[in-house]
């Protein structure tokens, strides 16, 4: 079972009808008793682009242990490229509580982010 969590997406410029410039998503899959998380980028303009990012993953239990990882790095994205930013693999059990960040910046502004929270709040 695979789920995409697709994030807002902030505007280079003002103005209606601007396209995204990128397009941040979390990708999961649960098999088992293994989680696994994908960052992903998405470079939605007709030049290149060099990105920062930051994914920060949380996850905790009933009984309040908790377990953080944070990752990030810099990539280039070539006109209209997808790529794998970042990949992380957890322990999945009964309980748990995962919540993930991704922040894509240009040059120290945000460009996207998106969250993923498992157990999906209703």
């Amino acid at each position: 079972m695979m789920l995409l969590l697709l994030g807002g997406s902030f505007l280079f410029g003002q103005g209606m009808g601007k396209k995204a410039a990128v397009d941040g998503q979390i990708l999961y899959e649960i098999n088992g008793d293994q989680l696994n998380i994908k960052a992903q980028c998405e470079n939605h303009l007709d030049k290149g682009l060099e990105i920062t990012y930051k994914l920060k993953i949380a996850q905790s239990d009933e009984r309040n242990n908790s377990v953080s990882n944070s990752q990030g790095g810099k990539k280039e994205l070539a006109p209209m490229e997808s790529k794998n930013l970042s990949s992380s693999s957890l322990s999945w059990r009964e309980g748990a509580r995962i919540k993930a960040t991704l922040e894509i910046y240009h040059k120290k502004k945000l460009l996207d982010s998106d969250t993923l929270e498992l157990p999906a709040e209703e």
